[in-house]
């Protein structure tokens, strides 16, 4: 059976997990001169640059055809001028970065499996479209990813180049959901969702992440940490005006799974489906979501608040 398991057990094996091992800091070649971040806070992940793939032309069918998608399949969804594109969070596990385009507009989809975290940008900087690979460097127990152009590095979950020719520049991020099949078609259901990329090189049938998922303990260093709740546990992240407010899975579970709430005036409504580990939220434009595992919300934002019901 073909499977690439090796994408996240060399992430496991590599950082020892198990044994005394500690995470190496590392560079595959990139230059961390002047980088924003400590050199000592980037480590190698496993794979080296470029060692996990990304989909550089993909192909998207009616979700009618999309037979290796069902209703309760966590997907991520993105939304641009009237069209919407499907990604099966288990074909993102294998790839983590899709450079997309809607018509005119480039866009670069991604998805972190080490924090749970999926996003979107405009891959566009002073003009020029950029395509991004996955460095296999990791900061904040989080991939870098670097463009071709220029090979700055950027952070997944900030949009933001941390080092090289672009480095200061903040990509123009988009809303993207986690949710499940089901739940996007029902708003969506002229959606494309994205075919396989590789069938010939990889089984997409299994997840090569599921031994994470049972683990307890973190395989990088973080800036910030909190086991009041599970590092995994799913956050609806909520950002406005430079405050942070987190929705924790667990927390909205407690409150019957349907929350209504004011965060800086602005009305906050999602119900969270434990079945699934998603949200289905309702925010006014100019609030910022990030949905994320809380190990990786709290490493960002440090002094976040926290909804309690």
């Amino acid at each position: 059976m073909r499977r690439a398991a090796w994408l996240g057990l060399a992430l496991i094996c590599l950082v020892g997990v198990g044994s005394s091992a500690e995470p190496k800091p590392a560079t595959h070649g990139f230059d961390l001169g002047g980088v924003e971040i400590p050199t000592d806070q980037i480590f190698g992940g496993g794979p080296a640059k470029d060692g996990i793939v990304s989909v550089d032309q993909p192909t998207f069918v009616a979700a009618s055809e999309a037979k290796w998608v069902k209703p309760e399949t966590p997907v991520l969804s993105v939304s641009v001028g009237g069209t919407t594109h499907v990604y099966p969070v288990h074909l993102m596990e294998y790839h983590q970065v899709v450079n997309d385009r809607f018509g005119e507009t480039p866009v670069v989809v991604s998805y972190d499996p080490l924090t749970g975290v999926p996003r979107a940008f405009r891959a566009t900087v002073a003009g020029e479209a950029l395509g991004f690979g996955v460095s296999g460097l990791i900061h904040n127990h989080g991939f870098l990813l670097y463009d071709r152009q220029t090979e700055s590095l950027w952070q997944q979950f900030t949009g933001r180049a941390m080092s090289g020719p672009r480095m200061g520049t903040t990509l123009q991020p988009l809303p993207i959901r986690q949710e499940t099949q089901g739940g996007i078609l029902a708003r969506h259901p002229q959606a494309f969702v994205l075919a396989l990329p590789s069938p010939d090189k990889h089984d997409y049938s299994s997840s090569p992440f599921q031994r994470y998922w049972s683990m307890d303990g973190l395989l990088f260093p973080v800036a910030a940490e909190d086991r009041n709740y599970h590092l995994k546990e799913m956050v609806l992240g909520v950002i406005f005006e430079g405050k942070q407010r987190a929705y924790l899975g667990s927390l909205a579970t407690a409150a019957g799974g349907k929350v209504e709430d004011q965060f800086s005036g602005n009305r906050i409504r999602f119900t969270y489906d434990t079945g699934s580990a998603t949200f289905s939220y309702e925010v006014p434009e100019g609030v910022e979501v990030i949905e994320s595992y809380w190990l990786a919300w709290k490493a960002f934002y440090p002094a976040t608040e926290v909804w309690q019901p």
